[in-house]
């Protein structure tokens, strides 16, 4: 069975379907141990492999026409083998989760050449050590000294890169948090811009770190958060691994084990209301497939459990009866996800290897980040990745995915004028705009830790929640993972 192609597959216990369009069809006669998971992301399928092989039956919901939700590998329009991953992409070798369901479904991966990455390990790359840089429109290259510096910055300031120096006053404040666990919740209220402040960071800095600063704004993003994915990226390894042939090999493979071992997979299945008493709940989803008398008709599944691993900034659209406890609903609406938009160009890296430029830019243009996302020093070809996010993402978001291309083409060859005609093909993602996700990652911003945070991941009546939005330990695709296997654990114990 190919889980990525158009299907609905019929459930035991029979179809009874309505004649006409808006009117409910129910799936009735359902075993006590049916549980629904709503989502078909990485966390969504392992609780599904996991829950079906201890004997449950187990339905998939899920609005996109495939599997994998933010984990998406994308090899078309590109040429050369080359291909890049839409959403998750970094995989440390502290992964063992994930490492894991490779391991037990013979999904090859192999630790990434250290060249190709900057600094050759994780924490490089995320504090931008030996990274090339553009400011004002000048391009300095790896290892190069910006003396005098083009803006007005002094001392360290002036001697690292924003995101460099952002991660030095990272690791203070860990040191205070570490300390000092209380300190957490008195940095809380506080925006990360404020707590910089407090450090004596100039209001110059400030803004330049801002730029590709992996939240919506310095400005409303609460100090907490990024010291709490500090601590889940200490539990990423050192070394970073790929899936061969791409991130979505591993999630198609876990959803076909999935299929073999009972489960029910309903694709293009648009969640609209979830209804539940203690020990039961009803899911209502409008059948986009068409397939259900060739009409998008709306259907009921009914079960014992559901285990929710919808975004928040997603479910906050959906109908709850009841509603869910004030402080559930609170979390539900208000935890904030981070905007990001990436533009792939691929073609010829010889003119940026001649100039050593690594394996990425930060740069203060309107594409903030440019990266090599395939290919290596020496191939004809590679893909490079421009990379806004936040702030830095409102003016991508607001074109068409084509003007997109258009616009951020000619910003790449502004910035990089000998890469002109280098480029033979292009693709954009804008997860702002995607509407099952409808931001990349979530994160607290001023006050939300110490309000939401105990809320993500309650259970309510026979509602588990899990996805990255309530992992605490893991960071991205582990710490889905992490949740899954936290509410596998939630439902075998209510179970016994």
């Amino acid at each position: 069975m190919n889980i990525n192609r158009r299907h609905f597959l019929a459930l035991p216990g029979g179809l009874f379907l309505a004649n006409t369009l808006g009117c409910s069809s129910l799936i009735t006669a359902q075993p006590p141990k049916r549980i629904i998971v709503a989502g078909a992301g990485i966390a969504g399928l392992s609780v599904a492999c996991e829950l079906s092989r201890l004997g449950y039956e187990v339905v998939v919901i899920e609005g996109r026409d495939r599997v994998g939700g933010r984990i998406c590998t994308l090899k078309e329009p590109f040429t050369d083998d080359q291909y890049v991953e839409l959403g998750g992409e970094l995989i440390g070798d502290g992964y063992k989760r994930l490492l894991g369901y490779a391991h037990k479904l013979n999904v090859g991966f192999e630790e990434v050449p250290a060249e190709t990455l900057t600094g050759g390990n994780l924490a490089a790359s995320r504090e931008g050590i030996n990274t090339a840089a553009i400011f004002k429109q000048k391009l300095y290259p790896v290892n190069s000294i910006m003396a005098p510096h083009p803006y007005p910055l002094t001392g360290d300031e002036a001697k690292l890169l924003p995101p460099a120096l952002l991660s030095k006053y990272l690791r203070q404040m860990l040191q205070e948090v570490t300390a000092n666990p209380s300190r957490m919740r008195e940095l809380d209220p506080l925006s990360l811009a404020d707590a910089l402040r407090q450090f004596g960071v100039s209001e110059t800095a400030i803004s330049l770190m801002n730029i590709s600063l992996n939240y919506n704004s310095i400005e409303t993003v609460s100090a907490v958060s990024p010291l709490l994915d500090a601590q889940r990226r200490a539990s990423a390894g050192t070394k970073v691994c790929r899936i061969t042939g791409g991130n979505t090999e591993l999630v198609t493979a876990m959803a076909r084990q999935a299929a073999k071992q009972g489960v029910k997979f309903i694709l293009q299945a648009n969640i609209r209301k979830i209804s539940y008493t203690s020990n039961a709940v009803k899911i209502s989803f409008r059948d986009n497939s068409g397939r259900i008398n060739g009409i998008n008709a709306i259907v009921t599944i009914e079960a014992a459990k559901l285990v929710c691993t919808i975004p928040f900034s997603v479910l906050r659209e959906v109908e709850f009866s009841p509603p869910l406890p004030p402080a559930k609903m609170k979390a539900v609406n208000e935890l904030a996800y981070t905007s990001i938009t990436k533009i792939y160009f691929q073609g010829s890296r010889v003119e940026w290897d001649r100039r050593n430029l690594g394996s990425s830019i930060w740069t203060d243009t309107p594409l903030e980040r440019i990266f090599t996302a395939a290919g290596k020093r020496g191939d004809a070809r590679g893909i490079f990745t421009a990379w806004m996010d936040g702030e830095g993402s409102n003016i991508a978001d607001k074109m068409s995915d084509e003007k997109r291309q258009r616009w951020a083409k000619n910003e790449f060859e502004k910035a990089l004028p000998f890469m002109q005609g280098a480029i033979v093909s292009t693709h954009t993602k804008s997860w702002a705009n995607d509407e099952f996700a409808c931001g990349a990652y979530a994160h607290f911003t001023r006050g939300q830790f110490t309000t939401l945070q105990p809320m993500l991941k309650t259970v309510v009546g026979p509602i588990h929640f899990a996805g990255e939005h309530t992992a605490e330990k893991s960071p991205g695709m582990e710490g889905a993972l992490e949740s899954a296997e936290r509410v596998v654990a939630e439902v075998l114990t209510a179970s016994l």
